[in-house]
């Protein structure tokens, strides 16, 4: 029963490694321009820089409809407890001769009423514009949210590749490893070498599988960053791409911190701000001068549910106001204030924009320097490694020197990853800092 037991066991368990292997093959797979794709679709802060943007758009027209007329409806009803009248008297006389009503004792009155601005003193021009410069900084501002989150997916993509490529390392030191204790034991058995030797190179086995682990946690780990940079659940049924094992330099326009001096659209988001701050400063101000109104009605008034006497009037209404206890000069004031703050933090990110610059480029130009001695690092810690396994097993070598050689490659191997993707990485901090597409070289 035992073995019948073990052997349905081990065919479950080919069975389910299969349609593993299955799955792992035809699942679709994950490169960087797919989970571009999918942030721009799933993204919920993307949808609300868009939501944004229609909110201030439909504020401009809000502002603009101000410049139309407007046409109310007036329906209205009254009564009064004694009909109002009047004496009538006699035109030749002036003897009173009966009595006159002046109304209803239930009045119903239908009517329309027209109103159409005809100067607000620059009130009205000045808000459009105010509203024209919100509407350019929040799509400016959806630019820079679309880059941020293309920029989080670019970090987060090379650190899911790094961190496979480093459980690619621990996987390659614990086959290591175990080569190594399998010649060890055989020595042992052999009574070449001692027993210490072989419980030495155990615990070297076994921090090799510690070593694994903790990779494996960071792949999961990785995964679920990346999902949240997208936005959307990616494992599954995605499966990724095979990691990068050496940087390939993309070319980058010239005069890189004027480009982002230039096009940082969190730069232009907060000169359209500040321009609307100016813009709102005339609109206050235009308060202080003559308002000019049109207002015309037709009305029909009368004693039942359907009116029938008509009557109607036309009026310029003009109004100035002389004095407001320093209301609108407040206004105007607050208005400029915002513009003078706005500038100030404009110049203060203009440094900062150029200090984010000038670090990427120089955290991409040590990434690519280290690269190269990271090979050449590689390629002496594989034949020193070679070299320490041949002269252990030739016993004219310890197994300090095995054990030493074969942590130096493992450092080397995990360096040449560090290298490569810090390369990368620094490459999109270098696009986000300039504020340009992903690997395209053009400005948004």
């Amino acid at each position: 029963m035992k073995r019948v037991f073990m052997v349905s066991l081990c065919c479950a368990y080919l069975f389910v490694w299969g349609r593993a292997v299955a799955f792992a093959a035809d699942a679709p797979v994950l490169t960087l321009e797919k989970a571009m794709t999918i942030a721009k679709e799933q993204h919920p802060l993307l949808s609300a820089a868009r939501e944004k943007v229609l909110r201030v758009e439909a504020k401009l027209r809000e502002v603009e409809a101000g410049f139309g007329p407007k046409v109310d409806a007036v329906l209205s009803y009254s009564q009064v407890k004694d009909i109002p009248t009047t004496k009538a008297l006699d035109p030749g006389t002036g003897v009173p001769i009966g009595i006159v009503p002046l109304g209803y004792e239930k009045t119903y009155a239908a009517g329309l009423r027209l109103t159409q601005l005809l100067y607000t003193g620059g009130s009205l021009r000045a808000n459009r514009k105010a509203a024209e410069f919100e509407v350019d900084s929040a799509r400016a501002e959806e630019v820079r949210t679309f880059q941020s989150v293309e920029n989080s997916v670019r970090k987060n993509f090379f650190n899911l590749q790094r961190a496979v490529s480093k459980l690619k390392v621990a996987e390659e030191a614990l086959l290591l490893a175990q080569e190594h204790l399998r010649q060890v034991e055989a020595l042992y058995n052999n009574g070449v070498v001692a027993k210490n030797e072989v419980l030495r190179v155990q615990v070297a086995v076994s921090s090799a599988q510690l070593d694994r682990i903790s990779a494996l946690n960071t792949v999961d780990v990785m995964w679920k960053a990346l999902e949240r940079a997208t936005g959307a659940q990616l494992r599954p049924p995605y499966e990724l791409e095979e990691p990068e094992s050496d940087y390939v330099a993309s070319p980058l326009p010239e005069n890189l911190e004027q480009l982002a001096l230039a096009s940082r659209a969190d730069l232009l988001a907060m000169a359209h701000l500040r321009n609307a701050a100016l813009a709102y400063a005339d609109a206050a101000a235009g308060q202080a001068r003559p308002q000019v109104s049109l207002q015309g009605e037709v009305t029909r008034t009368g004693d039942s549910f359907f009116p029938e006497d008509d009557d109607w009037k036309v009026m310029l209404v003009a109004q100035w106001r002389l004095y407001d206890s320093g209301e609108v000069g407040s206004r105007v004031e607050q208005a400029r204030a915002s513009s003078r703050e706005l500038l100030h933090n404009m110049t203060d990110m203009e440094r900062q924009v150029s200090l984010e610059v000038s670090t990427a480029q120089l955290n991409l130009a040590s990434a690519q320097v280290r690269i190269q001695v990271a090979q050449d690092q590689l390629l002496s810690a594989e034949e020193d490694y070679r070299m320490a396994l041949k002269r252990y097993t030739a016993q004219v070598g310890t197994n300090i020197d095995v054990l030493d050689s074969r942590l130096a490659l493992n450092s080397a191997r995990t360096a040449l990853v560090d290298a490569v993707y810090d390369a990368y990485s620094g490459y999109a901090d270098l696009l986000f800092a300039v504020g340009l597409d992903a690997f395209e070289g053009k400005t948004k």
